[in-house]
């Protein structure tokens, strides 16, 4: 007849290994899930394309002159002459994702995620922050990088006067 120190110990073994495989599992199943997300971002970036470039086709900007640039403006904008050439030419250089805000501009016309960040953060109740928008936007389970995107986003509609930020972490709809 066993002794209890040994049917203890036993199950206390037995407990141990099972533990070990679960946090093995867990790794396979993490790395799995890491990739998987990968994939999920690929997808929604090339879903964010397409919508772009069909909006384009829609509005009949295909081909990258969405401003009506002249090639040398183009070429000097995509070589970081961007500034210069606006100097110069005195049109926005045809490189600008998101346009400068202006009177009368529509933000359901930005390009991709743009618009629907500019209309989540002009609906809220008060300040937001990145994780606010990236739950709105996509969901509780959304990655490390997709936070990073759409804090980029957050700052550029800033820059581009759609947004304001009060402490840089906090984003507000500009009242006008």
């Amino acid at each position: 007849m066993p002794t209890p120190a040994a049917v203890i110990k036993r199950r206390l073994g037995d407990l141990e290994a099972r533990a070990v495989e679960l946090h093995e599992r867990i790794a396979v199943l993490q790395r799995e899930a890491a990739q998987v997300e990968e994939q999920v971002t690929r997808w929604r970036i090339g879903g964010e394309v397409f919508e772009e470039v069909e909006q384009e086709l829609r509005e009949g900007r295909a081909g990258g002159r969405a401003t009506g640039a002249d090639d040398a403006s183009e070429v000097a904008a995509a070589e970081g002459g961007g500034e210069s050439s606006q100097a110069v030419t005195g049109a926005e250089p045809a490189s600008r994702y998101v346009p400068q805000w202006s009177e009368g501009a529509d933000p359901a016309r930005l390009p991709g995620l743009y618009a629907k960040i500019v209309e989540f953060v002009s609906g809220a109740d008060g300040p937001v922050r990145v994780p606010d928008v990236v739950r709105a936007l996509f969901g509780e389970g959304a990655s490390r990088s997709r936070h990073e995107g759409v804090r980029v986003q957050l700052k550029r509609l800033v820059e581009r006067e759609w947004l304001a930020a009060g402490d840089g972490r906090c984003f507000t709809a500009v009242s006008r």
